[in-house]
C-alpha cells in the first residue's frame, strides 16, 4: 500500500526532548538498511493485510522501501521529491513534499524533530513516543514511535481520523555505506526517472 506517510524530511536532528534520542541514535550512521513488515488494519477489522520489504535511509534526504510484494514495488524520496514506481503496473508517479507535508511524517519526527514538532504535541509514552498533531489532519490522528533496545526504531504505528491503522515493524538494523545517487531515484526500466507534474 503506497502511502504518503512513508516519506520524511532527512536532516540531521537537535538533541534533547522525547525525539531526541531516537534521533541521535539514526544520526549514528552516514546510512541504514532495516527490513520491515507493513500492517495495515482498516477501522473496524482486527485481520490486517501485511506486506514485507526492505527499507534503506541515508540522511539528509535519501529514503527508499522496496516491496517484496509486487513486481518491482519502489516507494522512495530524494532531495524533496517522492517516487512511486511500480514496473508490473507500468506506472511512476511523482510529487513534490512542500515543508508543511515534511514535517507531519512519522520518519521526519525521528530526522528532524524540529520539524514533527512544528506539527504536532510530543510526548513521552510507557511504550515510547507519542505525536499528535496541533490541528486536525484526516490522514494522521497520531503516530506512536516505539524504540528497541538498541536505540533504533522498533515500530511507528500512524492511526488516521477514520481509525485505519498502519503499523510499520522494523528489525534487522545495519549499518551501510551511502548508495549511488541514482538508488534513490527510480524508475521504470529504460526510462528517466518520472518528475511532478508542475515542473
Amino acid at each position: 500500500m503506497w502511502s504518503l506517510l512513508l516519506f520524511a524530511a532527512l536532516n540531521s536532528a537537535p538533541e534533547g526532548g522525547p525525539l531526541g534520542k531516537l534521533a541521535a541514535t539514526m544520526a549514528g550512521s552516514a546510512a541504514w538498511q532495516a527490513e520491515f513488515e507493513q500492517r495495515f488494519t482498516p477501522a473496524g477489522f482486527t485481520t490486517p493485510t501485511v506486506e514485507a520489504g526492505r527499507l534503506a535511509l541515508a540522511p539528509p534526504d535519501g529514503l527508499r522501501f522496496d516491496y517484496r510484494t509486487g513486481v518491482g514495488r519502489v516507494f522512495a524520496v530524494e532531495e524533496g521529491i517522492a517516487r512511486m514506481v511500480d514496473q508490473g503496473a507500468g506506472s511512476c508517479e511523482a510529487f513534490r513534499l512542500d515543508p508543511a507535508t515534511w514535517g507531519r511524517l512519522p520518519l521526519a519526527a525521528l530526522l528532524d524533530p524540529a520539524a514533527a514538532e512544528a506539527s504536532f504535541t510530543v510526548a513521552a509514552t510507557a511504550r515510547g513516543v507519542r505525536l499528535a498533531p496541533r490541528e486536525p489532519l484526516p490522514e494522521v490522528a497520531e503516530i506512536v514511535l516505539e524504540p528497541g533496545a538498541d536505540g533504533l526504531p522498533a515500530s511507528i504505528l500512524v492511526v488516521d481520523a477514520s481509525g485505519n491503522r498502519n503499523e510499520f515493524v522494523f528489525t534487522s538494523w545495519r549499518r551501510t555505506a551511502v548508495p549511488g545517487d541514482a538508488f534513490f531515484r527510480p524508475s521504470l526500466p529504460g526510462q528517466a526517472p518520472c518528475s511532478p507534474e508542475q515542473e
